[in-house]
């Protein structure tokens, strides 16, 4: 379900910045897929988020393209998810080899310039994002969410430092909580694992994670605490809230509870930067680069129907577990616009709490 709110949000906290323009390939004139059969490569194996949406979307989206093509999921994991992304980026731009990327793009662009993904060569068709919810343990002693922010240090459990751990890092600094990085994990539910164990105090996960598992097994059972959920920047300095998440305050709203002042400061802007970045659009439908736009047009009409197809969004509400976040292909260009335009403050910034993470 498309949310016009939304739509308002990003376009209202992203920087006016063009795409790259896409060349013009050697495909078909007119986009026309009758006979064919498109491939979706998604960056992943076969199981996860990335994989089962890849293959939902496969079984729905034939029906909306021109000529009604046999639409397959392929997966293409490896390369910390580059193989895939480098597979679709040299594939023909013939229209029947398609991406669909967890790209990682708000973090990418620390990488050296020589390993960088030139994302902006793309054809943009749209996107999902997300938002991720912060809970902590009650073994901490706290008895209420407002209790955390007077807490000395956690525990934190995650993965490796990326967007996800650089943005809790610099939310618990806006706060004055010293943060003990525990990596490693392997996914969501080896942090509530772990938790569980009482050997992490804190973790977040997505919006679908926490509806579906953080909930019922730990909020629900007394083991847990929900804080808070980073909403999509709105142009005023707040967050845009979630209707699916009614009893928790965004972090904005949080911190003004706590703290009674809004959130300031260059940590503050690198939470803004990750939230439009990384949740505003965590996975990209592409082209390849000089993919006709008739053919990456289409692909973009095909994707916006598909994504209002009752059929489909049944589907995504079952293997996301929430509402999906439908980005369109012009909020995607906005997106891919901020990351295109990101300050070298905010680099630096956050560069150095990967450093930091990885000490």
């Amino acid at each position: 379900m498309l949310n016009a709110d939304r739509r308002r949000i990003l376009l209202a906290g992203a920087c006016a910045l063009a795409l790259t323009p896409v060349l013009p390939g050697t495909a078909m004139a007119e986009a026309d897929f009758a006979g064919e059969t498109v491939r979706i490569v998604y960056n992943a194996g076969p199981g996860g988020a990335t994989g089962l949406f890849a293959q939902i979307l496969a079984q729905h989206i034939g029906r909306h393209l021109p000529g009604q093509p046999e639409v397959i999921a392929e997966p293409m994991p490896g390369g910390a998810l580059l193989r895939g992304i480098q597979h679709v980026y040299h594939s023909e731009p013939d229209g029947l080899t398609l991406g669909w990327l967890a790209w990682g793009g708000a973090t990418r662009v620390l990488d050296p310039e020589a390993l960088r993904v030139p994302f902006g060569e793309f054809g943009l068709a749209g996107g999902l994002g997300n938002t991720w919810v912060v809970h902590a343990a009650t073994e901490l002693g706290i008895e209420n969410a407002a209790d955390f922010a007077g807490l000395e240090s956690v525990r934190y459990g995650g993965f490796t430092p990326g967007a996800s751990e650089i943005r809790v890092a610099a939310s618990l600094d806006l706060l004055d909580i010293d943060m003990q990085f525990v990596g490693g994990f392997q996914g969501g539910a080896e942090t509530m694992a772990a938790m569980q164990r009482g050997e992490i105090d804190l973790r977040n996960g997505t919006v679908s994670n926490w509806l579906t598992s953080v909930v019922p097994e730990m909020i629900e059972t007394g083991q847990s605490l929900g804080l808070f959920y980073w909403g999509r920047p709105n142009a005023d300095g707040t967050e845009a809230t979630n209707a699916e998440l009614p009893s928790l305050p965004t972090f904005y709203d949080y911190f003004v509870n706590v703290r009674g002042e809004a959130p300031s400061g260059p940590s503050y802007d690198l939470v803004r930067y990750l939230s439009t970045a990384a949740d505003g659009m965590t996975w990209i439908l592409v082209t390849p680069p000089e993919t006709s736009d008739e053919i990456t047009d289409a692909v973009a009409r095909a994707y916006e129907a598909v994504m209002q197809d009752p059929e489909m969004l049944a589907a995504a509400q079952n293997v996301l577990g929430s509402q999906p976040d439908v980005v369109l292909a012009d909020d995607a260009a906005q997106i891919m616009g901020v990351v295109e335009t990101v300050s070298p403050e905010v680099l630096a910034l956050m560069q150095s709490y990967i450093d930091q993470l990885t000490r």
